[in-house]
């Protein structure tokens, strides 16, 4: 920040203190004018001299109380009584707190007490004797005299002033908003200068704006009324305006009778020069300049201040491509909220849906253009107060302050709506999640932010476009949560067991193979559904530790029912996302190489919607997986809506039939013609089908029917432990 200054100004200004003022207390008539009269020719520097007197002790402490800026009092040490004097040199020190006035005591009685001790005891700073004074000495006295008290005087408005500086620089440093910043500088400059006539603050950006644009950010005194205003429109005073144009056109301080202008650039942040104003009915001492110049170096590393707090804030708060403020902005304002205002305040976190295919279709430009006319379109929507913020680039969040309890309903025209985007009607389905803060009074901003984005999500999990958070759905979330903590642990220490239930020949009932189901006894005994662990695994990224667990414990089931002669494979569930993993295949042949199990004894299954989900990337992996000899197995085949076509393309060995075709198929004549037509395709493309959920005979006598061969179900066996499948082959051995 630049920081001229013009030292030429100050010498019009700058001025010595030209008065000083002399006291003699004395009782003895004859003496005070014998005294005056040898002060009557003192020349002291060309400055004035008054000299004040008083014939009493008492009469003196009410001069010296008028007379505050006495330079030396000469003080007779027995007056009304012997010690009227010492008593009054004990109230001008102690009780008026004057310790600069110097004090030369005079006694007509030498050797009354001790020189030395006299000094020390109260604070004297001459002792003479009245006999011993001739004319020269009295000179010679007060000039050492004076020139002491300046010098002393000098001192103490420097310390006194360093010490306001100090303050006020502190005071100052403090402020990070530029109104208050601004108002805290006037404040601060009244206090150090004892200005009462008024100041003005005010800026404008040089490369945009000509100096009438200066724009009034604040402004106290007389001045006042001008704030918000355009400076040169909104003062009058040639003079002033004057001095402003100067210090513009040389970009430094300008001093002048009655006016101080302070300019401070600011372009390397903000690009703003800022004039402060004060203007004073009076000149600026020296102390004063010097006070001031070194204020304004704080005053400007301040303004830069100011100016890197704004940036940062701006970083922080607010999201630097469409300028909508962010996440971190939202929790402050939710922070900041009074007790009324959460009372009535409402969460509503809006996800635009298929916006990243628009922006693959139509670019970034577009859809930052979309985004904002949606924000636009929000703000109008709401009649109240509302606060919007980007959590995600197709996600933002509101906060709506009134008391309306919305619903599905009453936001139908934001959950389907159309916007204009570069003048065309664009239509956009959106789905909204909502929390009411009434209704969570206990919860941290963060927490409110959070379950709003967990209901947003599982409303796009159930596919509806509006659900609302509540006590219900807290305690739910709140139990997955317990659940996973619990989950990682029982991962960690090898809790979940793989259970194995066997796969027949439906034709001669002969054991073809394993599949391997992990199961999860909890630790309070309870017994976990697979539907929930399992999914909770994939949500949370736990799923590729259980597959290797499942694929491990699968591999020594193999080797143990080897040892009992039972040579089939087992196959094992594994999610789509892992197979594309870059180090699966490398994990996977090191594990089976480690628990000496060869290829073809493994066989993964994958379920359709898995791999209609990793579609683009996924048939190379299979294709490799088919190279190593190992069998893969599309799982819950009929559930999800894999085309015949990419069906055809895939690498696969075995489609598995969904148990829910299995178990209507008597009663549905529709599901009996989709697992006929599954059969028929399978056995078509040369797969391998196996249906899943046979449990009467009824049910193997019609698959067998419609020409499917291989099948599993609670007719064979359930899902059992090694142990109990150990036992189960040799009961049927």
């Amino acid at each position: 920040m630049d920081l001229p200054y013009e030292k030429k100004s100050l010498k019009a200004i700058s001025k010595k203190r030209n008065y000083c003022k002399v006291l003699s207390v004395e009782d003895d008539p004859d003496y005070q004018e014998a005294l005056m009269n040898g002060l009557s020719a003192l020349n002291y520097d060309g400055k004035q001299v008054e000299f004040l007197t008083a014939s009493s002790a008492s009469e003196a402490a009410t001069v010296i109380a008028a007379n505050p800026d006495i330079s030396v009092i000469f003080l007779d040490v027995v007056m009304e009584t012997d010690v009227a004097g010492l008593r009054l040199i004990r109230t001008i020190r102690d009780v008026i707190g004057n310790d600069l006035v110097r004090i030369v005591l005079l006694t007509g009685q030498p050797g009354m007490a001790p020189v030395d001790d006299l000094i020390g005891q109260y604070d004297i700073d001459d002792y003479w004797c009245k006999s011993d004074l001739t004319q020269a000495h009295l000179q010679t006295i007060v000039l050492s005299n004076l020139r002491t008290w300046e010098h002393l005087s000098d001192m103490k408005e420097a310390r006194h002033g360093m010490q306001l500086l100090l303050a006020s620089s502190q005071r100052i440093a403090s402020k990070s908003d530029i109104t208050d910043y601004t108002h805290s500088i006037l404040e601060e400059i009244g206090l150090l200068l004892k200005m009462s006539s008024g100041g003005i603050v005010c800026f404008f950006h040089p490369e945009e704006e000509h100096l009438e644009k200066a724009l009034i950010v604040a402004a106290c005194g007389e001045f006042s009324s001008h704030i918000h205003q355009y400076f040169l429109s909104a003062i009058q005073d040639g003079i002033l305006r004057e001095a402003v144009e100067l210090a513009n056109t040389q970009k430094s301080h300008v001093f002048q009778d009655g006016f101080s202008v302070l300019y401070f650039s600011n372009k390397e942040l903000e690009d703003r020069e800022y004039m402060v104003v004060v203007k004073l009915d009076r000149n600026l001492a020296s102390n004063e300049i010097n006070l001031l110049q070194v204020f304004c170096e704080n005053i400007s590393a301040g303004f830069r201040n100011v100016a890197l707090h704004n940036k940062l804030t701006e970083l922080a708060y607010v999201e630097p491509t469409l300028g909508i403020h962010n996440k971190n902005w939202l929790v402050r304002e939710i922070r900041n909220m009074f007790s009324w205002e959460r009372e009535k305040a409402t969460l509503l976190m809006l996800y635009v849906e298929d916006l990243a295919y628009t922006e693959s279709v139509l670019g970034s430009k577009y859809c930052d253009q979309l985004t904002l006319s949606l924000y636009d379109y929000l703000n109008h929507f709401f009649d109240k107060t509302v606060d919007i913020a980007l959590l995600e680039r197709d996600t933002l969040v509101l906060i709506v302050y009134d008391d309306q309890d919305y619903n599905e309903a009453s936001l139908e025209n934001i959950i389907h709506t159309s916007i204009e985007v570069e003048n065309s009607l664009h239509s956009l389905d959106l789905t909204v999640s909502l929390v009411k803060f009434s209704d969570f009074p206990n919860y941290e901003p963060e927490q409110l932010v959070s379950v709003g984005k967990s209901t947003l999500e599982r409303a796009k999990y159930e596919s509806v476009s509006y659900l609302a958070f509540s006590e219900t759905l807290a305690s739910e979330m709140f139990g997955r949560y317990e659940l996973l903590k619990d989950l990682r642990e029982a991962i960690l220490d090898n809790q979940i067991l793989a259970y194995f239930q066997p796969k027949f020949s439906l034709k001669d009932n002969t054991l073809i193979g394993f599949e391997a189901l992990a199961r999860w006894v909890h630790k309070n005994g309870q017994f976990i559904p697979p539907d929930q662990f399992i999914a909770l695994a994939e949500s949370s990224g736990l799923i590729d530790k259980l597959d290797q667990q499942m694929l491990r414990q699968s591999c020594k089931a193999i080797n143990t029912l080897k040892n009992l002669g039972i040579n089939v494979p087992i196959s094992v569930n594994v999610a789509g996302n892992e197979i594309i993993r870059p180090n699966y295949f490398e994990n996977f042949k090191r594990l089976l190489a480690e628990e000496g199990i060869s290829n073809e004894m493994i066989e993964l299954e994958i379920t359709e919607s898995q791999i209609i989900e990793e579609k683009t990337n996924i048939n190379k992996h299979l294709s490799n997986l088919k190279t190593l000899g190992i069998r893969v197995n599309i799982d819950d085949f009929g559930t999800g809506y894999s085309s015949l076509a990419y069906l055809s393309t895939l690498s696969v060995s075995t489609i598995k039939i969904d148990h829910s075709f299995v178990w209507r198929m008597e009663e549905s004549e529709k599901d009996w013609e989709i697992l006929k037509m599954i059969i028929e395709l399978g056995n078509f493309l040369g797969l391998s089908v196996i249906a899943e959920g046979i449990e009467t005979e009824q049910q193997k006598t019609h698959l067998l029917a419609l020409g499917c061969e291989d099948g599993q179900g609670y007719l064979f066996a359930k899902p059992m432990s090694l142990d109990d499948t150990i036992s189960w082959v040799k009961a049927g051995l």
